[in-house]
């Protein structure tokens, strides 16, 4: 019986019918000796609304799959820098293990919000002061003030007071500076440059052919220190350090999509030996 197979009482199910008849205002049904058939309105009623019917059916299926599966697209706003490095082999190992899923990557500097972009998740350095989304620290990145040893053998630089006379290559926003050593504090702000760029690789790269100091996370120059092409200077003063987070929009049911790949990042950042958290 049609009770039996919605799981609903008979009662329930005649009481419905009858408001749909009379809202239609004809029978969608009459009884005879060989039990229920389909009147003829009922007949046309129901061969309009079956293919309605098939179509809700498959996009609920459809939707109840995008929310426990990790298929679809994502879309992610990020700064340029961090996803193209570090998280450059990120990219790469993430669609490998999920094919069924899409990233639509939006790159700026640009503090873009998420509900007006439409994206699943953003990648943002420093805590958001917006209460609405969910906030996961990723990681913290240490930074550092480099140039070439060519450089600096042109230029003493022995205290902080000394990076006022330098030549600076300015990866915009970093121009806000914090030096600490034990008991002492000191703050130093890029005001001249000769470069002054938001795209923080070029400005690593400038410093390796001895165009200048440049101020930038140790992520970004760490194979240029390894390789010796360039030095890290006043090493021994303690510079900020950048938390990393993830944020999202609170949300009851989070998209499986969404849930893998920001625990998919949470994994990665830990493995990171640079990472300080």
């Amino acid at each position: 019986m049609a009770s039996e197979q919605q799981n609903i009482p008979a009662a329930t199910l005649t009481r419905r019918l009858k408001k749909l008849e009379e809202s239609l205002g004809c029978k969608l049904l009459h009884r005879n000796s060989r039990g229920i058939q389909l009147t003829q309105e009922g007949q046309r009623y129901y061969e309009r609304c079956q293919p309605l019917l098939s179509a809700l059916l498959q996009n609920t299926y459809e939707i109840k799959e995008e929310t426990t599966k990790a298929k679809g697209r994502i879309k992610i706003l990020a700064p340029m820098n961090l996803a193209i490095f570090p998280l450059q082999e990120f990219w790469n190992t993430f669609l490998k293990r999920y094919p069924e899923i899409e990233l639509e990557l939006q790159l700026d500097n640009q503090l873009d919000d998420l509900m007006t972009q439409g994206a699943d998740l953003a990648l943002r350095v420093g805590k958001m002061p917006n209460s609405v989304y969910i906030q996961k620290r990723l990681a913290s990145i240490k930074t550092c003030i480099v140039a070439s040893q060519d450089y600096l053998n042109q230029h003493d630089i022995q205290t902080p007071e000394d990076l006022a006379q330098q030549d600076w290559l300015l990866a915009y926003p970093l121009e806000q500076i914090e030096l600490r050593y034990q008991q002492q504090n000191y703050q130093f702000k890029i005001q001249t440059s000769r470069l002054k760029v938001n795209e923080i690789s070029l400005c690593v790269s400038l410093a390796e052919r001895g165009l200048g100091l440049c101020y930038v996370p140790f992520t970004q120059c760490e194979d240029a220190l390894k390789a010796g092409r360039l030095k890290q200077v006043l090493s021994e003063w303690q510079l900020p350090i950048r938390d990393v987070y993830a944020v999202w929009h609170a949300q009851k049911v989070m998209p499986a999509r969404v849930k893998v790949i920001i625990e998919e990042l949470d994994i990665f950042f830990q493995k990171q030996t640079w990472n300080h958290t």
